[in-house]
């Protein structure tokens, strides 16, 4: 039999062997079966392994012929995130947003957040469910804008037979009860930027003034946690070149009480702060150590908890994030923007929440890159239907050419995916 090799993944952690194929399937290999995938992959059979092997294993994977999925024309408008703040009551060494912060026409106001959910209505077409996201700077700091234009979302949600769901991206210092009883009025999910414990959380989040950030930020974040014991919260964090070993962060986390985490690694060009390719082999085990963290508990780590039964249709699976076609970003003033990371770049802005018509020309280009196979470098890759085809701000941010992928990105994903697959099987224990 012949496979395609970029339907398929062959890999090993701790001695274990696994094959996966780029639609979902996963299986564990013995050494002998896992040589003889090897050998089919190059396009031949090693005359060493017994011939009742390759019949064994061509029974199981003969079913998975190769095929082109069709990529559907019906991409509409899905998520807004709304950037209802551009002013900050911190200071982060690594803040990709921290060119938008000022003190000009900082705050959202909410003929403008009105109108961009009217936008949104309207864009999203007969699409039933919709997203709006709080972001900024800190949009806690324009609080009355989160509360109006929840309830005004909601109220036209209703009217158009739509479902609503709101998230809001927080550093945490203005969560107090007050506003939590409001959130949690309002069902809005809670992303709260938190490090790691106070020594490693204070290396690169800081107050205006230069002081460490953590006292203020925990008691909120433990009361959040408290409150969503069954979910509707993440705790994010971002780890770099100096706090690398972030499978102790991700421990210190667990053990203040949190079970919804996610841990990203930086993308910035600051020699001081980026991860380099060299850093890949100490990755790989930190995120060994934390899949083996969450094989004995009930820990949500959010890059391990991969779609694979519930997964989207096959034409979903060709597209990528979605941005500036299902998912834009709206400042202050109404400009529209691909994403949130692409937002006070002028070359990517695409309109204004007060005008009707986007820039064609510049939503014609994200339509096509949000096809997996508009990338050489993708189309051919075995995790294509799991990431999507990457980060393209990261491309941008990194390389500064959307369409280059971002290279240590891609190594970060791939190797994480094969953790979060390591962590199925041994759940599932799914064997050839």
């Amino acid at each position: 039999m012949d496979l395609v090799k970029r339907d398929w993944h062959i890999f090993s952690v701790e001695g274990e062997y696994f094959l996966f194929n780029s639609l979902g399937s996963l299986y564990q290999l013995d050494e002998e079966g896992a040589k003889a995938v090897e050998s089919l992959l190059k396009g031949s059979k090693d005359p060493c392994i017994p011939e009742d092997v390759y019949e064994e294993i061509e029974e199981v994977l003969t079913p998975y012929d190769s095929f082109n999925i069709q990529v559907y024309d019906d991409l509409t408008l899905k998520s807004l995130c709304l950037n209802v703040s551009h002013s900050c009551n911190m200071v982060c060494d690594y803040c990709f947003v921290s060119h938008n912060l000022s003190s000009s026409r900082s705050m959202m106001d909410l003929e403008t957040a009105y109108r961009a959910i009217d936008f949104l209505i309207e864009a999203s077409k007969d699409t039933k469910n919709i997203e709006i996201d709080f972001f900024g700077g800190e949009p806690l700091l324009n609080l009355d804008a989160v509360r109006d234009v929840s309830i005004y979302g909601k109220k036209r949600a209703v009217e158009y037979n739509k479902n609503l769901r709101i998230t809001l991206t927080t550093n945490g210092i203005l969560l107090t009860e007050k506003v939590l009883n409001l959130l949690d009025e309002l069902e809005i999910s809670v992303v709260l930027s938190l490090d790691g414990g106070d020594k490693v959380h204070n290396i690169h989040r800081h107050l205006i003034n230069g002081n460490d950030s953590f006292k203020y930020i925990l008691p909120n974040a433990i009361e959040l946690a408290r409150r969503r014991e069954y979910g509707g919260y993440y705790i994010r964090g971002t780890y770099t070149a100096k706090t690398i070993t972030f499978s102790e962060t991700f421990k210190d986390l667990i053990d203040l009480g949190f079970r919804y985490i996610s841990l990203e690694p930086v993308v910035t060009t600051d020699e001081n702060l980026s991860i380099k390719r060299e850093h890949i082999p100490i990755l790989r085990e930190e995120y060994k150590k934390i899949a083996e963290e969450c094989l004995k508990s009930d820990v949500k780590f959010f890059h391990f908890e991969l779609p694979l039964e519930e997964g989207a249709c096959l034409p979903r699976l060709t597209r990528g994030c979605g941005a500036g076609i299902e998912y834009m970003a709206v400042t202050p003033t109404g400009e529209i923007y691909p994403c949130h990371q692409f937002v006070g770049y002028r070359q990517f802005m695409m309109g204004n929440i007060y005008e009707k018509n986007l820039n064609k020309e510049l939503k014609d280009r994200f339509k096509i890159l949000n096809n997996i196979d508009s990338k050489p470098l993708c189309k051919d890759c075995w995790t294509r239907y799991l990431c999507g085809g990457g980060c393209l701000a990261n491309n941008f941010n990194m390389n500064r050419n959307i369409t280059e992928p971002y290279e240590i990105g891609c190594e970060i994903q791939k190797l994480r995916i094969e953790y979060a697959l390591w962590l199925r099987a041994k759940r599932m224990e799914v064997k050839v």
